[in-house]
């Protein structure tokens, strides 16, 4: 059987966006008959990825400096029989391809492109990726899987049940990723207690990453305080999803699964790789954008919008249906297809 290798990283800096969906890609190339093997600069992500059944190889290297890692992960390929080995990093450079290519074939999670790179095939999964202008940039035998159909989710949103739109705002699920640096949550949490607004809601659930290291405090802080539920590292977000009548949420991975499932959103960004993100979905009427933590007041423009459209059932309802229409969760099973033909 084909080796596959996975190389991503996860930490309280970078979050886990990357091994996220690194992990739902070797789900589907489990339930296809491959079992991959995850190589990780460190030993952060390592029971997040054992948690879910794989092996998980530590290079035991600086994981913004990869070049330093290659004599290592070439023992690695060839201990195991990696054939094939998939790289989802924003630290990768054109030496550490070049190196990799003579050894494996290599697909490459792309979202920035900041340079062409020596391998077989690349995802790009953004909504926005005919602005990167990829397959005028890279040579015709490098195989391209460009845009909202390949993005990676778990398999369970490519079988959620249909999402039911509430004529009323009733119940929120307000979501960081897996960090929340700038406090997001607990600022937004201690706003909408004193809004009018608060009042028309039933539960309002703020999922915590796992990187997220206050969650006990943020418990404590607010355990007098009806209709809020502090949760983190849930294993079934989907549930929290399907349930709610609009979600508040960072615009990284989990703006997709909120789009699978059909939930109305207003998004905010708290970094630079966020930004293409939120305004494609805002410019393509999939999502309001509440603006920039690091520079914009995002919490008020929040409880502003909140009031605004998503009053409206008919919107909510056109909304969630032009969201399921433009990512159907099956991108990772499109992806694991292509490694094993590679």
């Amino acid at each position: 059987m084909t080796r596959i290798g996975i190389r991503t990283d996860a930490n309280g800096i970078i979050a886990t966006g990357h091994v996220m969906r690194c992990l739902a890609i070797a789900d589907a190339l489990r339930e296809i008959g491959e079992v991959p093997v995850f190589i990780t600069a460190d030993d952060s992500p390592r029971v997040l990825i054992q948690k879910k059944g794989y092996e998980c190889i530590s290079l035991k290297s600086d994981w913004q400096c990869m070049n330093g890692e290659l004599e290592n992960l070439e023992q690695i390929i060839k201990a195991n029989g990696i054939e094939v080995l998939l790289v989802d990093s924003y630290f990768v450079t054109k030496a550490y391809f070049e190196k990799l290519h003579n050894l494996v074939k290599t697909m490459y999670i792309e979202d920035l492109v900041k340079e062409i790179y020596d391998v077989t095939a690349v995802v790009c999964y953004a909504g926005y990726y005919e602005e990167l202008a990829l397959e005028k940039r890279y040579p015709s035998q490098v195989k391209l899987l460009l845009g909202m159909d390949y993005t990676p989710l778990r398999t369970v949103f490519s079988r959620l049940p249909e999402k039911k739109i509430s004529p009323e705002i009733r119940e929120m699920v307000v979501l960081s990723g897996g960090t929340d640096k700038y406090g997001f949550l607990r600022r937004f949490s201690l706003f909408i207690l004193e809004t009018p607004f608060f009042k028309t809601l039933e539960t309002i659930h703020v999922i915590c990453g796992k990187y997220y290291g206050e969650y006990e405090e943020l418990v404590r802080e607010f355990e007098g305080s009806r209709k809020l539920y502090f949760h983190k590292e849930v294993d079934n977000i989907e549930r929290y999803m399907l349930s709610a009548d609009v979600a508040v949420s960072a615009a990284g991975v989990t703006i997709y699964e909120l789009c699978a499932a059909g939930v109305p959103a207003i998004i905010y960004t708290m970094a630079d790789n966020q930004q293409k993100n939120a305004e494609f979905f805002m410019k393509n009427g999939l999502m309001e954008y509440a603006g920039d933590l690091r520079c914009d007041p995002v919490v008020e423009r929040i409880l502003v919008l909140l009031q605004g459209r998503h009053q409206d059932l008919r919107y909510r309802r056109e909304l969630s249906e032009s969201m399921k229409n433009a990512v159907d969760g099956k991108g990772a099973w499109r992806i694991a297809e292509e490694l094993c033909r590679m």
